[in-house]
């Protein structure tokens, strides 16, 4: 069983095929990716994760959380993903190569986690690069941290106000000013997740003095398509208006849809969070029924 794409994510697709027809091995992942997120066995590990009972402070859901999941179900996945992913260049043809040597668990974990440090030693023992392999790695949590969403969002505490997601932890991908109100929604690209922002707050470093914020605007689109800034921080955050929420496969289409607000907010030393919001530290178990395991932490 598997998912199809939006209607919404398909339209985006088609026009950024269009627009940027060099981001289209990128586009044959990310809908792989959709399709994928609707497959039974991420929403039962979902529905069998452990919550931490207790948290010394407000952290998104997946903090610390034991998740069920077989070795063998990661590793197919991640096997067809870096096969896919051996077309998209230079760069990319040795994933293909390393898919039956890779942890499969373990580096599943590690992109969860957003630990740059298990990404770039998991590169370094498959001999590849170790960019290529994180971005790849973030895209084989996607099932998974989506079903989670799916199956937690319901979760989520009204009064959460951090900037960074409440369901997986990630840095916002980027903000709806929605409907005619426009009330500013942060989402997620990996989960989906969708939280309201604190009104002239940056998410990253909690500033809320308008002289230190500030925002970069489209000279031909205006309010609409934004960067906002945060001078104290440095951290930046694309802003763009939409009647409606997008759906949760739709948020990393607009999020390269809109890659020359990036390279705008770069020119002008602006930057996202390197670092994660959050340690996550979610572990991968095994199943009930004895799933098989070969590795994973």
């Amino acid at each position: 069983m598997s998912a199809s794409p939006s209607a919404g994510a398909l339209r985006q697709r088609d026009a950024l095929a269009r627009s940027q027809p060099e981001a289209g091995p990128w586009l044959a992942l990310l809908t792989e990716v959709a399709r994928e997120s609707g497959a039974p066995q991420w929403e039962s590990a979902a529905a069998g994760t452990a919550l931490r009972s207790r948290q010394p402070r407000p952290l998104p859901l997946l903090a610390g959380a034991a998740v069920p999941l077989d070795e063998r179900v990661v590793a197919e996945w991640i096997g067809r993903l870096f096969a896919l992913a051996g077309n998209a260049g230079p760069d990319a043809t040795s994933l293909a190569e390393a898919a039956d040597r890779v942890d499969a668990r373990a580096l599943l974990a590690a992109a969860i986690d957003q630990d740059g440090h298990r990404l770039s030693t998991h590169a370094l023992a498959l001999a590849v690069d170790p960019d290529v392999l994180a971005a790849i790695a973030q895209l084989a949590a996607v099932p998974l941290l989506q079903a989670c969403r799916r199956r937690l969002a319901s979760a989520v505490s009204a009064d959460w106000d951090d900037g960074c997601c409440p369901i997986c932890g990630a840095w916002p991908a980027l903000a709806e000013s929605r409907g005619l109100q426009r009330e500013r929604r942060l989402r997620c690209a990996r989960c989906g997740a969708d939280w309201a922002a604190v009104a002239m707050r940056c998410p990253y470093c909690r500033n809320g003095d308008h002289q230190h914020l500030g925002s970069l605007i489209s000279e031909t689109q205006g309010e609409g398509r934004k960067v906002d800034t945060c001078d104290r921080c440095r951290g930046y955050v694309k802003s763009v208006a939409t009647l409606r929420p997008w759906a949760a496969d739709e948020v990393p289409l607009a999020d390269l849809a809109t890659v020359d607000l990036d390279i705008a907010a770069l020119e002008r030393d602006f930057a996202r969070p390197e670092a994660p919001a959050v340690a996550l530290d979610v572990r991968l178990v095994d199943p009930p029924d004895g799933g098989t395991r070969t590795g994973g932490r």
